[in-house]
């Protein structure tokens, strides 16, 4: 309509009148209740509302770009008397930017240290590999600068050394990183403990209950039924429709503001030809946007499956948590396993705890577990598929032995940086596409969305490296055209040297000048805007994302780890590359982030007690098997176990069993920590002061999620100002390292 309208329309608005059509329209639409399959506004989301003005002929405005970039500035985290922190501040001084933003840094701080030290145990091995003469030697003619590499590793070391010093000094080095590992969860629990126990948030006294029926919307009735356990204060219940109308109530305050802006405008008509044009184009967009948001609130009003029951006491919610145990979301049901009935007698519940109010993503509530797997599923077959094309590529390149058996010095050097090549941009195309993708599968919680981001992009960065190395074993020939080990260290181990170089560099060079979110939309966006308004939210300060951030010191360490025995250089490069994250992200999180909302602790959970001691175990099975190819049958790619390896063995299943029977009491157990239940138990929900509570801020009007309070609203709420009562807008304020 916006588009055919033209000049008339708009002319005809703006004297006080619409067209005809449109008033019919309106006047004769009605007020009834109306059926959810009537199609709403599509495709006017806020960053495409230009478009649909771009016919009135824009005027663009006068902007304050030096206001923006200092409102930008203002939103970075500062200290208590407002000034910016130092970048050099000791990270037991930022207890005030969140709890899963300490962790990450001393993820990364105690990482590099461990690799560090791994380094040092790494050093006589060096020196010990740098003795051989195998690399150098006639029959092999590696070239340069593959010979320098490879005379570092295994391959330069003649046929059966025993390599006992070789397994001893990994053996010390897998007990350093795990010793890491165990050292950092004791910090997160620490963390934990802190918190949980020194500040009362709204997710103590809440459930999270889902698998309720559509027409679940009475909260007398769910109220009725969580009372077994305990005095409820509050029900909030989400209803269906809130992302479309969270969509179009976007676009009506940003249209709001373009209307204003041009209001502005039409003040100098010689300077803004344009302008009561353009606010007449808005005000019949903003129309029609409210028209939808009239028919959204005569709908009929679904439950989504999800609610948020509130208890009065925290000793409530921990009672339902542990009767109601997961119901029917389980995997096998088992309908003995609760003291409580099902619902209305034929609805199994699952309950648990619920999360933040500030991490809930409430448009993606709605979506069914069905949906939400399918699209799981497509992202997954998206991200391998482009796994694959990586793959062939590489192989294509790998096979140059084929149609050039003599390809001389300068030409493998080509084809070796093709596939580096390859690689690096494969992985920057997925830095770039799995945080769309795993928006695009509906999370519940931000901390589940970040989880997702660490684990594929983690995945994937390293199933890419270590494939395309592996695919050099044919390609590594000898001057006899046998292929051999000493080859496949000069080409392949070369590859994966240059992949962490070209990578962390990249990587980090990305993510200190953020030309995606900083640099480019301020410098093609910013002069688009249409109001400084938007000029300010296009210079708003990026978010820091802890999945993104987790994943590159996870790829790190777990590609030294790979093949960190046999390549002890490896050690070195990861451990600079880590120091450099650190000090960047650290830069970031100081001077260019805006200040971090509250995080949990879930990110650095799953990063210390799965990925971490998963990367151990690979490498103690892998490194028997690199030691024994290498010594006994440098030319085959496989052989079987021999006895003069029988001390590097013992050491590799010592170490497994070390890991596998110290995980779960000093990773995965978490201790039962008995916190102030005086607190818990004495300290109603009701009479906590500012906190805050489960509504969303897109709620559909008329529909109450206030809840029906156990208590009067007469009855005063008792205040308390201890420092062990704060609440979350400061429950981020403790320094727990």
């Amino acid at each position: 309509g916006l588009r055919q309208g033209g000049a008339e329309e708009s002319q005809a608005f703006s004297q006080g009148g619409m067209q005809r059509p449109l008033r019919e329209e309106i006047e004769e639409e009605d007020m009834s209740e109306v059926d959810e399959r009537v199609p709403l506004i599509r495709g006017r989301s806020p960053q495409n509302v230009s478009s649909s003005l771009s016919s009135a002929g824009y005027a663009p405005p006068q902007l304050d770009y030096q206001l923006a970039e200092r409102l930008a500035m203002e939103s970075v985290a500062r200290q208590p008397d407002g000034s910016l922190y130092p970048v050099d501040t000791r990270i037991s001084h930022l207890g005030t930017l969140g709890t899963g933003v300490g962790l990450y840094l001393y993820f990364a701080y105690y990482a590099s240290i461990s690799l560090g030290l791994m380094t040092l145990l790494s050093l006589p091995l060096l020196l010990l590999n740098l003795q051989g003469t195998v690399v150098f030697s006639t029959a092999e003619q590696i070239g340069f600068p593959g010979n320098l590499i490879a005379v570092s590793t295994v391959g330069n070391l003649s046929g059966g050394s025993p390599l006992l010093v070789h397994s001893l000094l990994d053996f010390l080095s897998v007990l350093a990183f795990f010793g890491f590992l165990v050292y950092y969860r004791r910090r997160e629990l620490l963390a934990r403990k802190e918190i949980e126990t020194r500040n009362i948030t709204a997710a103590d006294y809440t459930v999270h209950v889902s698998h309720l029926p559509p027409d679940a919307i009475s909260e007398e009735e769910l109220t009725a039924y969580f009372s077994r356990f305990g005095q409820v204060a509050q029900v909030n219940i989400c209803y269906k429709g809130y992302a479309e109308r969270a969509r179009l109530m976007d676009l009506k305050e940003n249209t709001e503001e373009e209307m204003a802006e041009f209001e502005r405008q039409s003040v100098d008509l010689r300077m803004f030809p344009m302008a009561k044009e353009n606010r007449a184009a808005s005000a019949l967009l903003l129309q029609q946007v409210q028209r939808e948001l009239e028919k959204m609130n005569r709908r009929r009003v679904e439950c989504c499956g999800h609610a948020f029951v509130t208890f009065m006491l925290e000793g409530s919610c921990r009672e339902t948590v542990a009767e109601i145990k997961s119901g029917a979301g389980a995997l096998f049901v088992n309908r003995n396993q609760s003291s409580a009935p099902p619902f209305r007698k034929l609805y199994p519940l699952r309950v648990e705890k619920a999360p933040q109010p500030s991490d809930i993503v409430w448009e993606n509530l709605e979506m069914t577990e069905r949906s939400r797997s399918w699209r799981q599923l497509g992202t997954w077959t998206v991200s391998l598929v482009l796994l694959l094309i990586a793959t062939c590529l590489i192989a294509l390149v790998n096979g140059k032995h084929f149609f050039l058996p003599q390809a001389g010095v300068l030409t493998g050097a080509l084809l070796n940086f093709v596939c580096v090549l390859i690689i690096i941009v494969s992985n920057v195309a997925m830095f770039i596409l799995i945080p769309l993708l795993s928006r695009y599968e509906g999370h519940i919680t931000s901390s589940s969305f970040e989880i997702h981001i660490m684990l594929r992009l983690w995945l994937f960065q390293v199933l890419n490296t270590l494939i395309a190395a592996a695919m050099f074993w044919d390609a590594s020939q000898s001057a006899t055209g046998t292929t051999d080990w000493a080859h496949w260290y000069a080409d392949g181990g070369v590859l994966l040297i240059n992949v962490i170089i070209g990578d962390a560099v990249l990587m980090n060079i990305i993510e200190f000048a953020r030309p995606f979110d900083v640099w480019i939309p301020r410098k093609i966006e910013g002069p688009k805007s249409r109001s400084q308004a938007r000029l300010n939210k296009v210079y708003a300060a990026p978010e820091l994302s802890l999945g993104m951030r987790y994943q590159v010191v996870l790829k790190h360490f777990f590609l030294a780890l790979a093949l960190g025995a046999a390549m002890p250089l490896n050690y070195p490069l990861i451990t600079f590359f880590i120091i450099v994250t650190f000090w960047i992200d650290k830069h970031n999180l100081l001077r260019l982030y805006r200040k971090p909302a509250a995080v949990n602790h879930q990110v650095g959970h799953v990063a210390a007690v799965y990925v971490g001691p998963l990367a151990l175990i690979f490498h103690l099975i892998i490194t028997p098997y690199l030691y024994t190819v290498v010594t006994e049958c440098p030319t085959e790619l496989y052989c079987p176990p021999t006895w003069a390896l029988w001390g590097s063995y013992v050491l590799a299943v010592v170490g497994i069993l070390i890991v596998a029977l110290g995980w779960k009491p000093l990773l995965f157990n978490e201790p039962e920590i008995e916190y102030d239940l005086v607190r818990a138990r004495a300290l109603p929900y009701t009479h906590v002061q500012d906190i805050s509570n489960y509504t969303p801020p897109r709620q559909i009007p008329g529909v109450s999620l206030e809840g029906r309070m156990s208590v009067s609203p007469e009855q005063p709420r008792e205040s308390f100002t201890s420092k062990y009562f704060r609440q979350e807008e400061s429950e981020i304020g403790i320094s727990v390292f």
